[in-house]
This record gives C-alpha cells, sequence and structure tokens, in this order.
C-alpha cells in the first residue's frame, strides 16, 4: 500500500517535471524562435503524458468500475466463499472421501472455527485414509482455537 503511494508520487513529480520542461522548452522556442527547442517540448510533454497517464486513468475510471460493481455485484465482492457443509457430506454419501477431503480443508481454510469441518476431517483422516500425522495435526489445531469437538471423533482416533 505505502509503496503504491510512493509510485504515485514519483509518477506525479516525473511527469510534472516534463511538463515544466516541456513548457519551458515551449515558450522559450517560440519567442526566441529556435525551432530546435520548440520542437523538443513535443516529446517531453508527451514523456510527462506517459508518467502520469496511470494514476489519471486510475482516477478517472473508478466511477464507471464502482457503477458495473455495484450492477453485478449488489451486495459487495465476498471476501470469503459462503460456507457449504453439504457439499462434502454429499461426497461422503456417495463415497468420495478424496473430494470431501479436500472440500473440507477449503471450509477449514475460509471457517477455521468450524467445529463440524474439523470432526469430519479427523474423521476421514483418521478412518478412511489412515492418515494420523494429519489426524493428529487437526486435533492440535482445533485445540489451539479452543473448539469444542464431539468426544466420540476425538476417543475413536486414539492418541
Amino acid at each position: 500500500m505505502l509503496g503504491d503511494i510512493y509510485k504515485t508520487v514519483f509518477r506525479w513529480l516525473v511527469g510534472l517535471g516534463f511538463f515544466g520542461v516541456s513548457l519551458w522548452a515551449a515558450k522559450t522556442g517560440y519567442l526566441e524562435t529556435r525551432v530546435t527547442l520548440f520542437v523538443l517540448s513535443v516529446p517531453l510533454f508527451i514523456c510527462g503524458i506517459i508518467a502520469v497517464w496511470k494514476p489519471v486513468f486510475t482516477f478517472m475510471t473508478r466511477p464507471f468500475m464502482l457503477l458495473i460493481d455495484s450492477v453485478f455485484f449488489p451486495g459487495g465482492k465476498f471476501a470469503k466463499p459462503l460456507l457449504n457443509l453439504k457439499l462434502p457430506a454429499y461426497y461422503i454419501n456417495e463415497e468420495r472421501y478424496a473430494e470431501a477431503l479436500d472440500e473440507y480443508e477449503k471450509i477449514l481454510k475460509h471457517y477455521p472455527d468450524e467445529p463440524e469441518a474439523y470432526e469430519r476431517a479427523i474423521w476421514l483422516h483418521s478412518e478412511i485414509f489412515h492418515n494420523r500425522a494429519a489426524t493428529e495435526k487437526l486435533i492440535r489445531k482445533a485445540k489451539r482455537r479452543h473448539l469444542t469437538l464431539d468426544q466420540r471423533i476425538v476417543k475413536s482416533v486414539r492418541i
């Protein structure tokens, strides 16, 4: 964020510098009839436009982009996906255990305080995939978050 501000200020300073030198070259070249200096002012002016183009373009298009966002995302953009515990439960019912585990891991990534996702992921790791290390890791993670897990799940793991 701070780096973007520095870049924008630097662009403005460089652009204004080019504009100033361009103005000086155009004025001096015109008044003193020095054609070379007058012609040099055009590329300097173009360099000034190039330097300030990005911040000006961003500033000018922001209202239009906000209008588009308000039309297509009226409630605002989602910071994280909606909590959906039915999809991994469906995968378990269909015996698609790897997909169910992937879904529970996605849920835990975005909703780390969801005890049901921990319980089901622990059950999948221990009973289906027999991955003791991953099971213990999930239980420790749930304990660090002070979540209350179903004791039947924790006891069935036998840590």
